[in-house]
């Protein structure tokens, strides 16, 4: 196992642009594909963190907040907002921007839960998340609350 990392350590940002491929009948990004980069940006982030393969387990939410459309430069971010024992939580946010002007729109966030895996192929504990200041501390607690209802949700009898 690794030491452990900050958020700042695992930090990935991963940029594209919609491509007619990647557009539907209105011109607007396929939900698929802008899924499909999320969850390539938080592998990234996943295995920045743990230092090994990590997987998906699951996308816990998933929130359009705006259209991506044909031409649309698009920004993606991710990081890890907490650790459990075998598996961590990380956070995408996903931006369109205005190529002349620069300015940025938030256009879905995403919460997903990746699971680091050893040699065995069975779920490997965790380096530690160093939480170094406020945000991080807030993120971590939060991510806290929302892993305790996920798993209450599973199994009443969490």
């Amino acid at each position: 196992m690794t030491t452990g990392r900050t958020p700042r350590d695992s930090v990935t940002e991963k940029t594209e642009i919609v491509l007619p491929q990647y557009a539907n009948a209105i011109g607007t990004a396929f939900g698929g594909t802008i899924m499909s980069w999320i969850d390539i940006c938080a592998a990234v982030t996943a295995q920045r963190h743990c230092g090994r393969v990590a997987v998906t387990a699951s996308v816990d939410a998933l929130t359009f907040l705006a259209p991506i459309r044909l031409g649309d430069v698009v920004i993606l971010k991710s990081r890890v907002n907490a650790v459990f024992k075998t598996s961590m939580e990380i956070e995408v946010t996903v931006e369109r921007e205005d190529t002349a002007t620069r300015e940025r729109v938030l256009c879905a966030d995403s919460l997903l839960t990746f699971v680091n895996i050893g040699d065995d192929g069975r779920p490997a504990p965790m380096p530690p998340l160093l939480l170094e200041t406020d945000e991080d501390r807030a993120r971590d607690a939060a991510a806290r609350q929302r892993r305790t209802r996920r798993l209450a949700a599973r199994d009443p009898r969490v």
